[in-house]
């Protein structure tokens, strides 16, 4: 693992010029961004670390060393500092072809592991998209970490002839972002965003509250997730409560928006607000706080997000709470749930005679009422809903262990069937 500062040298005779970060003081004067950069950005860089420039052959004889022009030897001036340089030749990037080739080069010259400064100040026209595209590229294949993206603006000199380098790291930050964030809107997986967010939002938590309040939205969502993920699906209020309840979870989540929101004047958080409304959106589906409007959710939310396991054990355990509320019973309760409802469904799927019920003796006058009047409908999908739970549960290792493909089918069309049978029985 490295630092490495890479950099596309032009072919201009370039003008000397005193270069600055922002509203910093310090600046350096000299003919070429790279020396600028690496003067300020990368001072304490070492012999461990590695400047490649990347030149075609036009730049290597005008620019990289210059045979007549002693002031055009970008190579000699570099080697002068206390890190590696390393010139690489590359096509002129002017077919597709040659683009793919640059490609290949620049991704070649990143090892697992290393830091990345990126200078695209006198990149050819597609190379800043390029850039972008092999820092993210190099982030998945090589582990890649970049420390920034700079652009020296010669053209925008103030009046004291100093021009500014422009960091564009936030460009490349703001793409992680909307990867992040349509992760999780196609798929609901959080983890990309609790990544970044850890990542990104870390240096500003003691000193701004945008990035504090940005951080806690983006926590309950990952709360919301793991709550979708291990089935919590009990409508419970208190202390500790988005942890162990999907609606609770659901509820801290537009409060920390609310709060986010409130702060959207802030600079950095402004090109985030879009994107933190579509995740706030997605969650409207869970607008109902209660058993049953909580269940229903869960079961959308895990069938269009391939959550199967989940969405089985949640519609098995709403279809509990739908019966529970038919027949007036607390569906908070557990025994109201396993030792009445669940023992009357199966009862009824399996036409067992009094005789042979097992069942307690202060629940037996509400097990044979809601025997008595079951519809055959809901028994049924019941009935293969907890089949299919059973399978999945068991590991596959059941004699009739369905395929993937039937399991993925069968819990949309019981879904399909027990929305139709609740609307056709308000």
């Amino acid at each position: 693992m490295a630092r490495k500062f890479l950099s596309f040298l032009g072919v201009n005779d370039y003008k000397e010029c005193a270069y600055k970060f922002g509203d910093t003081k310090e600046s350096y004067c000299t003919k070429f961004i790279q020396e600028a950069i690496l003067k300020l950005a990368c001072k304490d860089w070492t012999k461990e670390d590695t400047a490649v420039i990347f030149i075609t052959e036009k730049a290597k004889k005008l620019n990289w060393y210059n045979e007549e022009d002693d002031r055009r030897r970008l190579k000699t001036i570099l080697e002068k500092l206390n890190i590696n340089i390393k010139g690489v030749s590359i096509p002129e990037g002017k077919t597709e072809e040659e683009i793919w080739e640059i490609f290949h080069i620049v991704t070649n010259e990143i090892e697992d592991g290393d830091e990345i400064v990126f200078d695209i100040t006198h990149s050819f026209r597609s190379i800043p998209m390029l850039a972008l595209v092999i820092l993210n590229y190099a982030k998945v294949t090589k582990n890649a970490n970049l420390l920034g993206i700079y652009y020296g603006a010669f053209d925008s000199k103030d009046e004291n002839d100093v021009a500014p380098i422009f960091d564009l790291t936030p460009l490349d930050e703001m793409l992680t972002w909307s990867q992040a964030v349509n992760v999780f809107l196609k798929y609901g997986i959080s983890g990309p965003l609790k990544d970044i967010s850890t990542r990104q939002l870390r240096p500003h938590l003691r000193s701004e509250q945008w990035a504090r309040d940005t951080r806690q939205f983006i926590d309950s969502i990952n709360n919301l997730t793991m709550c979708l993920y291990t089935c919590r699906g009990r409508a419970i209020s208190g202390k500790g409560s988005a942890r162990k309840s999907i609606s609770a979870a659901v509820d801290l989540a537009h409060e920390n928006f609310r709060q986010m929101k409130s702060m959207d004047e802030a600079k950095k958080l402004k090109p985030l607000i879009p994107l933190m409304d579509k995740i706030e959106k997605r969650l409207e589906l869970f607008d109902g706080s209660d058993n049953l409007s909580v269940g229903i959710a869960a079961v959308k939310w895990s069938i269009e997000n391939n959550l199967i396991q989940q969405a089985y054990t949640a519609l098995d355990e709403t279809i509990k709470t739908y019966t529970c509320e038919r027949f007036g019973l607390d569906s908070s309760n557990y025994d109201n749930r396993e030792e009445i409802v669940q023992k009357a469904l199966k009862i009824k799927a399996q036409k067992k005679p009094e005789e042979e019920w097992l069942v307690e003796k202060e629940y037996w006058d509400k097990v044979k009422e809601i025997v008595e009047k079951l519809d055959d409908e809901l028994v049924d999908i019941s009935n293969g809903v907890t089949s299919k739970r059973n399978d999945i549960n068991h590991f596959g290792f059941r004699n009739d262990a369905s395929n993937y493909g039937d399991l993925e089918k069968k819990v949309k069309d019981y879904f399909e069937r027990f929305l139709n049978y609740i609307n056709g029985n308000e």
